[in-house]
């Protein structure tokens, strides 16, 4: 007899966000969201290596109805990011999560080091320094806490999990390059569920890996390809509190649903309109609004993922997936009543 998948359904709810370099009420090729208290949510601009575009390295706060709240960090040219990144600066930021208290712990894989600010964006610490020793890090990307307020950190170039306290204390680790059970190759995401288990997207070796918190392996799913199921640079997870399991197939264009098995469920490849920021845009100038009405097509190209990167989740069955080269997060409500994640 052949288990059944518990099915699950999502209905697209909006979109959030439009191209903005200048910083304020948009996004510059955003890479990671956290969400925060009520219905905050903390973005994550990598922006460019371009010059001109170094004010586009910010954390934007908003709210998941798209209205501005803040934005923190700041520019930094490349020969001082060499020599010593001004506090509250950021390079190539990476990842954002959010410790207990609020407070925003922010990856730069440039500067090898995290940024500490306030829910509200001021900066109040760092740390971090560049090796492949205990507490060294070589391009940090994923970021994750747990219900103690420990930090797991993806320490992508050494192949590896570290672990600290929110002081930046060294705790553990575990990984090393490799195919095997356990081993990893140039990781990026992670997430956390409700029982203490770390979830890490392995990149190269596009599959998932489970593990316990202290770096047991537990199970792995997913191999390279574009079916159900199979992956091409897998980069952001997470779990939701039913045990679902979404994954950023960033290279696919889709989101993948697992169930907390690491059955494949479903697949998402985006549902897009035009975001509230966005038409503010657009209705600016009449000829923005004539352009797409000439536009033939326009309505179905804008729709799908293009490069999604991360996706978050929260105890109201949202589901927030951000698209680097389309400056936007996509939300998508799960439809399911109950979700038990496993054979029905």
């Amino acid at each position: 007899m052949v288990a059944q998948v518990a099915p699950l359904n999502f209905r697209y709810s909006h979109t959030i966000g439009r191209q903005e370099t200048r910083g304020g009420d948009g996004f510059f090729n955003p890479v990671a969201i956290a969400r925060g208290e009520g219905d905050r949510m903390y973005v994550v601009n990598r922006g460019t290596e371009t010059p001109v575009f170094y004010p586009c390295k910010r954390v934007t706060i908003c709210s998941v109805d798209e209205e501005y709240i803040g934005q923190f960090g700041f520019k930094v040219h490349p020969e001082d990011a060499v020599r010593s990144a001004p506090d509250g600066a950021l390079f190539w930021p990476t990842s954002v999560a959010l410790d207990s208290q609020g407070n925003a712990y922010v990856a730069d894989e440039w500067l090898n080091r995290i940024s500490v600010f306030t829910k509200d964006g001021e900066w109040i610490g760092k740390w971090g320094e560049p090796g492949d020793g205990d507490g060294e890090i070589d391009k940090p990307s994923g970021l994750a806490f747990d219900a103690e307020d420990n930090l797991y950190m993806v320490d992508s170039h050494n192949h590896r999990i570290q672990v600290f306290n929110k002081e930046g204390q060294f705790q553990f680790k575990w990984g090393t390059q490799g195919t095997g059970d356990g081993e990893l190759n140039f990781p990026w995401g992670i997430d956390i569920d409700k029982n203490g288990d770390v979830f890490v997207a392995d990149w190269r070796n596009d599959r998932i890996q489970k593990f316990s918190s202290d770096g047991t392996f537990l199970m792995k799913f997913g191999s390279s390809g574009k079916g159900p199921g199979e992956f091409n640079r897998p980069t952001g997870i997470a779990v939701d509190k039913d045990g679902a399991i979404y994954v950023a197939d960033y290279k696919n264009d889709r989101l993948q649903v697992f169930n907390s098995s690491g059955v494949f469920i479903t697949l998402l490849t985006g549902e897009a309109t035009l975001s509230k920021w966005g038409k503010e845009r657009v209705e600016i100038d009449q000829s923005f609004i004539r352009a797409r009405a000439r536009s033939q097509g326009l309505d179905e190209r804008e729709k799908v993922f293009q490069g999604p990167i991360s996706v978050d989740v929260d105890d109201q069955g949202r589901v927030f997936v951000t698209e680097v080269p389309r400056h936007r997060v996509q939300v998508f409500l799960k439809q399911s009543p109950e979700f038990h994640g496993g054979p029905l």
